[in-house]
């Protein structure tokens, strides 16, 4: 028994020392896990509105899935689903600082900013690609690669493409022109493209670019027209990889950039023309858009790894997410994702969850009951309510689309169905209740509109007669109640069947030798 004790001691000293190791991991919630499916291919890019009851994803496949946790019960289904642009992958989706409009970002030249329900409301000016200044056009003339609103300005947001232009754009405007146009050179003066860029919180701008340099630019200088950048790491990361993404701290003082190269590096933006304050390597990334983020608190950071596919498609193993502490630059935890490569993440503040998004088109949603609350917690608790086969009717079968009707013929479009739910309820005619039939009626032993007070001679048979409540006929069975006669003999009812004794003629039969012969004999054709 002793020796018991000693051991179960020894698996408690170990998990106080797992739970040691961590250091600052422990403040990933990774204890429990959900999944959100809906995306064919790999999710690219993902957002959280600011009150973190919506969550936007977009991918490969070209959609982009809407997912509310006030109203998502435990089948986790994104309610609404949208294609910007048919054949245009993702590259970009933000909520505002608000969260009243979305900025999307496509392959495409030009970019959309969307209401909080989908729908489009600015899509941005195309440029004139024969103009060989690229700030003499209205816009890009290539696909972009990342827009990001401005934290200060809820009006303002920018775009960066490969035509070699990162440019500064007013929603209010920006269907005509861009407000100002930033040209990316590399150190021989010769165009280099913008794969990655964000904005600090203080409005400057950081730019990487495929040269492997990282620049940054004054925002006020910007608003000026002055396009030089104030800092520049020029040998950031390797000549000829993308950067697939730079992510300032809440302080403004330490930048990630993550890159092809297979290296994050972490750097002082004060001084940031200067080494790396640490850079780490073998992290596979095979995605032009695979993230690395600060956690709430800027506590720890992370990116992803990516893992590469066998030939039938699955990965080869499982992906995962590097947790690395910000004051000692050192790794301090490793998440494992089965669904293959981790390209995008998202944590956010207020429900403390951390959003996953692998190659394998699932989102995995990472929280802890101890430390997270609301978000996804809340939709895991909602039972999937029962189909109620009563509301399927007519209405109900499926929306009949006439776009060439005539005006008075055409029919108000609903993006769903609760708005002509609640614009039926208030209509009289389609709110109120139908009227019961005699049948159902009777049945209910209630009275019915146009039931006569008067009641005929057949009425008053069966209500007398036939039962003591004068409906029990409606329960019978009619085969039955007729083959209760069958075996009884006439007497039995001489009130239905006595009145033929008198009046039925005697049976009168030809038994004559002669007519027997006949019937004897064959008949010949």
């Amino acid at each position: 028994a002793d020796d018991d004790d000693d051991d179960d001691d020894d698996e408690e000293e170990e998990d106080d020392d797992d739970e040691k190791d961590y250091g600052k991991g422990s403040l990933v919630p990774c204890s429990h896990e959900a999944i959100l499916k809906g995306h064919t291919k790999a999710v690219t890019t993902m957002s959280l509105d600011p009150s973190a009851s919506r969550l936007l994803t977009g991918g490969y496949d070209c959609m982009v899935k809407m997912w509310d946790f006030n109203g998502m019960n435990s089948a986790l289904k994104s309610f609404r689903e949208l294609t910007p642009w048919d054949g245009q992958q993702l590259k970009s989706l933000q909520y505002s600082m608000t969260g009243a409009q979305i900025l999307c970002a496509t392959t495409k030249n030009t970019a959309l900013v969307m209401g909080r329900e989908g729908g489009r409301e600015v899509e941005f000016a195309k440029g004139d690609m024969y103009v060989h200044d690229m700030a003499q056009t209205k816009g890009h003339v290539s696909a972009i690669t990342a827009a990001r609103w401005d934290p200060k300005d809820k009006a303002l947001c920018m775009t960066a493409s490969i035509d070699a232009t990162v440019r500064v754009w007013d929603i209010n405007t920006a269907n005509k022109k861009h407000l100002q146009c930033i040209k990316t050179k590399n150190q021989k003066g010769q165009r280099c493209v913008p794969t990655a860029i964000t904005y600090t919180p203080s409005g400057d701008i950081v730019a990487a670019c495929d040269d492997g340099s990282i620049k940054l630019f004054d925002g006020r200088a910007v608003a000026k027209g002055i396009s030089r950048p104030q800092a520049e790491a020029k040998t950031a990361h390797m000549a000829g990889s993308e950067t697939t993404c730079v992510s300032v701290s809440s302080d403004g003082k330490t930048l990630l950039s993550r890159g092809r190269d297979d290296t994050l590096k972490v750097w002082d933006l004060r001084k940031l023309s200067g080494p790396p304050l640490k850079s780490f390597g073998n992290l596979e990334n095979l995605f032009d858009t695979t993230e690395a983020i600060f956690s709430p608190g800027d506590h720890v950071f992370l990116t992803g790894v990516s893992v590469r596919k066998n030939k039938d498609g699955t990965p080869m193993g499982p992906g995962t997410v590097k947790v690395y502490d910000k004051s000692t630059l050192e790794e301090v935890r490793e998440v494992s994702i089965p669904s293959g490569s981790v390209v995008s993440l998202a944590w956010h503040p207020k429900i403390n969850q951390l959003f996953v998004g692998s190659q394998m088109g699932q989102v995995h949603v990472l929280y802890d009951p101890k430390q997270s609350e609301n978000g996804i917690m809340r939709c895991l608790g909602k039972k999937v309510k029962a189909r109620d086969i009563t509301s399927v009717g007519i209405n109900q079968v499926g929306h009949i689309y006439a776009p060439h009707a005539l005006p008075m013929f055409k029919e108000e479009k609903f993006a769903s169905n609760s708005k002509q739910k609640r614009k039926d309820r208030s209509d009289p005619v389609k709110s109120s209740k139908p009227d019961l039939g005699p049948v159902a009626a009777a049945l209910k032993g209630l009275a019915y509109p146009g039931q006569q007070q008067s009641r005929s001679f057949a009425q008053h048979l069966f209500k007398n007669d036939v039962g003591i409540s004068g409906q029990e006929y409606l329960q019978q069975d009619p085969r039955e109640a007729l083959l209760k006669y069958s075996d009884k003999g006439v007497d039995d009812k001489p009130e239905f069947t006595g009145v033929y004794k008198e009046t039925q003629p005697a049976p009168v039969f030809d038994y004559s030798e002669e007519r027997k012969e006949k019937r004897a004999k064959p008949y010949v054709w």
